[in-house]
């Protein structure tokens, strides 16, 4: 019993690539699951960087900017830079940067005139339909300002009504015994509009652009895994490929009238065929089963399908170039794969990651993938949207392609 053991343990160890698989994956999936959620274990706390558009120039104004800069969670951007020079922020622009800093704040013209006569004044919070954290949290924010502001012009209203009743009173009235009653119940009277409809008021905008249509875990979760799952499927071609080096079937192949790159690109068209297959089915059961949106434009749906499991083709091909055996790509690929996933956005939105981890996450495919997919499913983007995502993907397959033909040894 112990020589078998020992024999086991004298393979196991010889196998430097499972060993890395058995040691090395769970560390750096454990290592980028802990960055990228630090915030929520008591980790350092990034600062939301919300854009601010200040419509109005009144004192009101002012002071909510001055306030909400207080807030230790928020960092607040009040400009962009336009020909080289810093412009105030204005509406438009900071639509364009809530799809990636989740929520914008808005300030509108008249809001001062508004508070100051206590009545009509509001704030707009602009929400990524993405992300289902950090627009609460700043209309959370806002709405706490907004709240101490309203009581505020409540009080100072009510007080100078009142004082408005009592003089009036006193000067009809002089020495005659003053009965509050009457006036205490003016006073809960002229209150009453200010409890039911605050003086100001904090507006939610989303920037969904699907027509009629709330985004669902779905529409995140599917394309995700899809694409987690069609990187598994095409790893596990690169290792058959390595199985047929190992049996010998490719130097028989090579004994044909087909030179070594057919044979590489016809494995590789089998491949991408399959993992384009898979993602159509997955979408098809997405949209089917779990009633999840498919966008404005299938087209670019389809692009981002296909683009996708070229890169992870080319991805796979390139895996079985590096790799000596079927065993060392099965354990490589299963790591690399998992390490893009919690990397690039599979498994949870990068909008939740710290800043420069979302940057990071760029030179994985999936990152552009999820992206891609996001563009159309939730923001309601059309073909034009998902070029770049799409042609950073068929470039990434071109690449590992290339170098895969070049590398590739069929003994």
């Amino acid at each position: 019993m112990w020589h078998i053991a020992r024999k086991d343990l004298q393979i196991l160890f010889r196998d430097i690539w499972g060993l890395a698989y058995l040691f090395l994956a769970p560390i750096i999936i454990i290592a980028i699951a802990s960055v990228a959620l630090s915030g929520l274990y008591g980790g350092p706390t990034e600062k939301f960087k919300i854009p601010v558009v200040v419509e109005d120039s009144g004192q009101a104004a002012k002071d909510m900017v001055e306030a909400l800069n207080k807030v230790e969670a928020l960092d607040l951007i009040l400009t962009y830079k336009k020909d080289g020079k810093e412009q105030p922020m204005t509406r438009s622009e900071a639509e364009e940067l809530v799809k990636d800093k989740k929520a914008a704040i808005v300030i509108p013209k008249g809001f001062s005139k508004a508070v100051d006569e206590g009545k009509g004044a509001s704030v707009e919070v602009i929400q990524n339909p993405a992300d289902q954290v950090i627009p609460g949290v700043i209309k959370n924010v806002v709405s706490e300002y907004t709240s101490r502001l309203s009581t505020a012009i409540v009080a100072n209203q009510v007080g100078a009504q009142s004082i408005q009743n009592f003089a009036s009173v006193v000067g009809q009235k002089h020495n005659l015994k003053l009965d509050p009653t009457s006036e205490i119940s003016k006073v809960q009277d002229y209150v009453k509009p200010y409890t039911e409809k605050p003086p100001i008021e904090v507006k939610t905008k989303s920037l969904e652009k699907s027509k009629g249509s709330t985004a669902t875990p779905f529409d995140y979760n599917v394309p995700g895994y899809a694409v987690m799952f069609v990187l598994f499927g095409a790893s596990s071609a690169a290792s058959a490929l390595l199985e047929e080096r190992e049996n010998g079937t490719l130097r028989k192949l090579k004994t044909l009238p087909i030179s070594s790159q057919s044979i590489l690109l016809g494995k590789m068209l089998s491949s991408f065929m399959t993992a384009t297959f898979q993602c159509l089915v997955l979408f098809t059961v997405g949209y089917l089963v779990f009633d999840m949106n498919l966008g404005n434009s299938i087209l670019g749906l389809l692009l981002m399908m296909i683009s996708t499991a070229f890169a992870a083709t080319g991805l796979a091909m390139l895996l079985a170039a590096f790799c000596k055996t079927r065993s060392q790509a099965s354990g490589i690929s299963l790591l690399v794969v998992l390490s893009m996933s919690a990397l690039g956005g599979s498994w949870w939105p990068l909008s939740i990651v710290p800043e420069w981890l979302q940057k990071f996450a760029h030179v994985t495919l999936t990152a552009w993938s999820t992206g891609g997919f996001s563009d159309l499913l939730v923001y309601g983007g059309g073909l034009v949207d998902i070029l770049l995502p799409a042609g950073v993907l068929l470039g990434m397959g071109l690449l590992f392609l290339t170098i895969a033909i070049q590398r590739f040894r069929f003994e």
